[in-house]
């Protein structure tokens, strides 16, 4: 076992080679770091915030940032959970407003929904879903429906389990933004007969 010199160093070098454009230090330097990074997430609060996203998502930036010549230099894990902090505190945030949103919504929508509102909903929800690319239908699928973990899934996907878990993640935003176009659609629909009356 090195010592913490020799861990940094090694880490040097990995991120040097990350720069230089060498995937396989990528690789490296998450096998070293990331159930460090997962048990961080762990331990914070993340209110329904999968933490398998949140690992993805931080090695997802940490490349980006490394690969346009910024992120760490030496102390790679000190940088990596930082990077936790600032993911959660964003998501946090983020949940916090669409939470709220629903809250005030509640008030003003009928206590019990009639089966066309139900109705209605599951068809915006499948035109959504149905916009999506293949591949981000399939892994939602797989992980939303049938309950499968990203990393469980990699091998069938021919990705790392890294790369499945941001799939995963970058499917559920862009349903998001379906679902919200599909329902704006009808509401910009009427709002265009109101002009032309």
């Amino acid at each position: 076992m090195g010592t913490g010199r020799d861990v940094v160093a090694d880490d040097q070098v990995l991120l040097e080679r990350l720069r230089a454009g060498d995937d396989l230090a990528y690789g490296d330097l998450y096998r070293r770091h990331a159930p460090a990074v997962r048990r961080f997430a762990l331990s914070m609060p993340r209110q329904g915030i999968d933490v398998d996203d949140v690992v993805a998502e931080v090695f997802l930036r940490t490349l980006r940032a490394v690969r346009a010549g910024h992120g760490p230099r030496d102390v790679i894990r000190t940088y990596l959970l930082t990077v936790v902090r600032r993911v959660l505190g964003e998501w946090s945030a983020a949940r916090r407003d669409e939470l709220m949103n629903a809250d005030e919504l509640g008030e003003y929508a009928p206590r019990q929904r009639d089966h066309q509102f139900v109705q209605a909903e599951r068809e915006l929800l499948a035109r959504a879903f149905h916009r999506l690319p293949a591949r981000w239908r399939e892994v939602l699928w797989r992980t939303e429906v049938e309950g499968h973990r990203p990393a469980s899934l990699a091998g069938q996907l021919g990705l790392t389990p890294n790369a499945t878990a941001v799939l995963a993640h970058r499917a559920r935003r862009g349903l998001r933004e379906a679902y919200r176009q599909a329902a704006d659609l009808p509401v910009r629909r009427a709002a265009g007969c109101l002009r032309r009356a």
